[in-house]
């Protein structure tokens, strides 16, 4: 019997139909060699999988980083296949009753493995995840309450939209799941983009039910814009800079008066490293909603390693580029759109006619712009250019409404709403089409919540949100003079599409469903505390079930009202409660030691 059968038959024991399926795959994924020290290796396409001289000791370090953070009960679910060597690490690290998931997105690759490789004395010990991505959420999101991720990242970014796919449909299993509340704190910018972002998050988490603290720096933008009056230009940005590092202090100061089970900062919020440090010396809960172009704002790279969750509107160059500069844990998360705002509707004629337009946009004016927005001049269709940052529009100045004022966004959707056609053309500082374009903005799901239709500059991401039966989608943009001609005066189509657009951003692409992917994310990687919470495990039953082995805590916890979530300091609370003259249990007075200590260590600042 060679090593291959022997293998099946020992797959046989736990996973019948893997071990049959196996029989009728082919090989040949991975390139197998030999190291220096005698034992299997592998490349993919000139990539090293595993070391050239010593692979068994590259996995025992691996497996020695990945499990620092691993939980008792947790289960550990392993991305990335290759010869499996930092697998095997693992079982030996971990006791046996830990569940340790592999991810096996190419069965081709795990014949590989096990025609050099034995799985006896460890194998036993793995279950094995392939198949479609979309079943294996839901097996796994049934059968496991609690998961940390590991990436092997040499062997993991073989098969990234496999595992992107199931990662996402994993997310969104445990998110539509949550049965506990969580106390949000919401970092917003002084200014800029995501502060608009910022607007439509707290009510999306509020919505869900969370009890949000939005730390609003935008009050302090008066101050801040002061600044500028200052004519040294180096005296300027470093009062600036001061200006932000004490916002961030202010920051710390509401936490520590109310701490949160997670913070959560949008782009250019005025944490610093400093902060974040403090933060994660509080065991306090950190991400990032990066709802920038990382390519334009480089100061991701100064506090890449000080979250503990990224969430970008980027895929591959983001997310590698802020793993290399520390980010522990990056996640895709593209923008959305507000129901309660963005939305059609109807106005007098007084409005139609300041608003309304064959042609219209809405935007800065960056050079992509001005180039090809004067294409649409001297048509024979009406064109209004809204937005701000217009200076010397030269011959779009006839075209250009307000003076260029900037717009706000109960304005903007009139104009969605009253334009036939509104073009959403991504900025661009030189000519044309971005080249790199990838992330998608959010006047993408706006329009289309709105039911506006809309003519859009092609983006590597957009096919995975939408396809061309809701947007009309230019290639090039020499398109774009064409593409209006076709749709303008096709009032049907138009409709069509829009709703199509509408209905589809309705179901799949709201601000409530990014909160809800957000802090699925968040509850699978942080399971010991707020993946409870998330989970419903805080509850007042679910407590009083997991005090079986210890009864003197059930008259506490049955004491309290049976709400969604119950903490320490609500039991403590409770015990207060009784009175200065009332005598306590032993139990009772551990509860409020335990309660003074927790109030003590709040000395964030």
């Amino acid at each position: 019997m060679n090593i291959v059968q022997k293998n099946l038959k020992l797959l046989r024991v736990h996973d019948p139909i893997l071990a049959d399926r196996l029989k009728d795959v082919n090989g040949g994924v991975l390139k197998v060699l030999t190291a220096k020290n005698g034992m299997p290796t592998a490349q993919v396409h000139q990539q090293w999988i595993h070391s050239a001289y010593d692979p068994w000791k590259e996995a025992q370090a691996w497996a020695e980083h990945a499990v620092h953070e691993h939980r008792s009960g947790e289960a550990l679910l392993t991305i990335g296949v290759g010869l499996l060597y930092h697998v095997e690490a693992l079982t030996q690290i971990l006791s046996k009753e830990t569940q340790i998931l592999v991810l096996v997105p190419d069965l081709g690759e795990l014949l590989d493995v096990l025609t050099v490789r034995s799985l006896a004395g460890w194998g036993e010990q793995i279950q094995w995840l392939w198949g479609d991505a979309e079943d294996l959420a839901d097996r796994v999101s049934q059968a496991y309450s609690r998961i940390r991720f590991v990436h092997h990242a040499p062997s993991a970014v073989l098969h990234e939209p496999y595992v992107r796919a199931f990662q996402y449909a994993l997310r969104e299993r445990v998110s539509s799941k949550q049965g506990g509340k969580l106390h949000v704190a919401v970092v917003g910018p002084i200014y800029g983009g995501s502060l608009s972002v910022t607007n439509h998050v707290v009510p999306a988490l509020e919505a869900l039910g969370h009890r949000v603290t939005w730390i609003d720096h935008s009050i302090h933008y008066p101050g801040y814009k002061n600044l500028e009056r200052l004519r040294d230009q180096q005296l300027r940005m470093t009062m600036q800079s001061k200006f932000g590092d004490t916002l961030g202090v202010v920051s710390l100061a509401h936490i520590a008066d109310d701490p949160p089970d997670l913070v959560l900062a949008m782009a250019q919020a005025p944490l610093s490293m400093p902060v974040l440090e403090q933060l994660r010396k509080k065991n306090v809960v950190t991400a990032m909603w990066f709802v920038e172009n990382f390519r334009h704002l480089t100061y991701w790279q100064q506090v890449a390693s000080g979250y503990d969750f990224w969430f970008v509107m980027q895929q591959e160059a983001c997310i590698d580029a802020l793993t290399h500069a520390g980010a522990r844990q990056v996640t895709y998360l593209p923008l959305a759109a507000n129901p309660a705002i963005h939305k059609p509707v109807t106005s007098c004629l007084e409005e139609h006619e300041e608003f309304g337009a064959d042609v219209s946009f809405l935007g800065a004016g960056y050079p992509n712009r001005r180039q090809l927005l004067q294409t649409l001049l001297n048509q024979d269709w009406s064109f209004k250019l809204w937005g701000n940052e217009w200076e010397n529009p030269g011959p779009l100045a006839v075209a250009l409404q307000r003076n260029g004022a900037r717009i706000d966004s109960e304005t903007s959707v009139k104009i969605f709403n009253h334009t036939k056609v509104n073009i959403n053309l991504h900025s661009f500082t030189g000519h044309g089409f971005d080249p790199d374009g990838d992330g998608i903005n959010p006047r993408t799901f706006e329009l289309a919540a709105c039911g506006a239709f809309q003519i859009i500059d092609t983006r590597t991401l957009l096919s995975q949100h939408f396809d061309e039966t809701m947007l009309a989608i230019l290639q090039k943009p020499e398109d774009l003079v064409p593409t209006i001609q076709r749709y303008v005066y096709d009032t049907d189509e138009r409709q069509g599409m829009a709703e199509a657009s509408r209905q589809h951003v309705l179901a799949h692409h709201t601000y409530v469903h990014r909160m809800e992917a957000l802090l699925g994310t968040v509850g699978l990687h942080m399971s010991d505390r707020i993946g409870e919470v998330l989970r419903g495990d805080r509850s007042t039953d679910a407590l009083v079930a997991k005090s079986k082995g210890n009864p003197e805590l059930i008259p506490m916890v049955n004491a309290l009202p049976h709400s969604d979530r119950v903490e320490l300091q609500d039991v403590a609370a409770n015990i207060r409660a009784k009175g200065p003259t009332a005598v306590l249990s032993r139990d009772e007075l551990l509860i409020l030691m335990m309660d003074e200590y927790r109030q003590e260590t709040r000395d964030f600042i």
